[in-house]
């Protein structure tokens, strides 16, 4: 005969397995294999401005901030100037690739949304459960910089739904700008 509290702990355990958020393995579904070994092609030169270290891509057009919630891309200088800086166009090897989770920064007090017939705090936003799963790759070139880094970010949503961006996504971020040569 089992112990109660063996078939106890094991429900538990099943339990709490059955619950988490994400039950996919590292790397499934990633393009962390993809771009590994690969260049990133920049076909036009990049002019960041004094006082800035990144440009960002969204739907193919370049600026220096992007919405969280549509897919984009990041080109980061390693160090901040008070000159312009110019990223020329060429080939850059992929290096080292990371994946991180970003956090939308909230504000201090919950925001909430007006509610017909004087219903209070109906709807309410207090929590900061909204990530973007971004791929982090280390750029390099012979020519200065000689080390940039591309980020690539999906849309911001709830941990569950969130996704690093697919390759057509990407693609899409960078429009026109640039590409990838994959092995």
């Amino acid at each position: 005969m089992i112990p109660r509290s063996v078939v106890i702990m094991c429900f538990c355990l099943v339990s709490v397995t059955a619950c988490t958020l994400v039950n996919r393995l590292p790397g499934e579904g990633s393009l962390f294999r993809t771009f590994s070994g690969g260049e990133f092609i920049l076909h036009e030169e990049i002019t960041i401005a004094p006082g800035r270290v990144r440009m960002s891509f969204q739907e193919g057009t370049p600026a220096y901030a992007y919405g969280e919630f549509y897919p984009h891309c990041d080109l980061v200088l390693p160090a901040i100037s008070e000159q312009p800086q110019v990223i020329p166009a060429g080939s850059y090897r992929i290096g080292r690739i990371l994946g991180q989770t970003h956090y939308v920064v909230r504000p201090r007090e919950p925001v909430q949304l007006a509610a017909a017939d004087g219903v209070d705090g109906l709807l309410a936003d207090a929590s900061s459960e909204w990530i973007m799963l971004a791929y982090h790759m280390s750029l390099h070139a012979e020519t200065p910089p000689e080390r940039l880094t591309l980020i690539c970010g999906g849309a911001y949503n709830f941990p569950y739904y969130a996704h690093y961006p697919s390759l057509e996504e990407i693609r899409h971020s960078l429009g026109e700008y640039g590409t990838f040569k994959l092995p």
